[in-house]
């Protein structure tokens, strides 16, 4: 019986960690999306990105916690991203990460597992992901 019981709280702990997980990639994924159509090469669409970004339903938790600390990136070519991008004129790619995502574990504490476990997530889309080759 003890040992059905800890498999079943295994089971429940890392089910929870598998839904935060996914929660956030979904949320990462349609940010990133969202805010690379926004993207024109002007500083307003980098504006309008942002905004677009902010506007999303930002919950997670099974809808019970917004998500904290959302970092919203812009690159030309994927090599290095900017928060603060100075030139909008060739940006291209947009990173979204949603980085502080604790799931509070609850049975397997009792077997040496820390408190929470950060389930971090991230998503790059891309203003035109399709290139046609000429």
């Amino acid at each position: 019986m003890l040992l059905l019981l800890g498999m079943i709280g295994m089971a429940f702990d890392v089910g929870r960690i598998y839904i935060a997980h996914n929660e956030a990639q979904v949320f990462a994924d349609s940010a990133a999306m969202t805010a690379a159509t926004r993207l024109d090469g002007t500083q307003a669409g980098i504006g309008r990105a942002r905004d677009a970004v902010a506007h999303l339903p930002m919950r997670w938790n099974l809808g019970t916690q917004p998500f904290t600390g959302i970092i919203v990136e812009f690159s030309a070519d994927g090599s290095k991203w900017d928060r603060d991008p100075k030139d909008a004129s060739q940006l291209t790619q947009v990173r979204v990460t949603a980085p502080a995502n604790g799931v509070d574990i609850v049975f397997l504490r009792s077997v040496g597992a820390p408190k929470s476990i950060t389930v971090p997530a991230a998503s790059i889309a891309q203003t035109n992901p399709v290139r046609l080759i000429e």
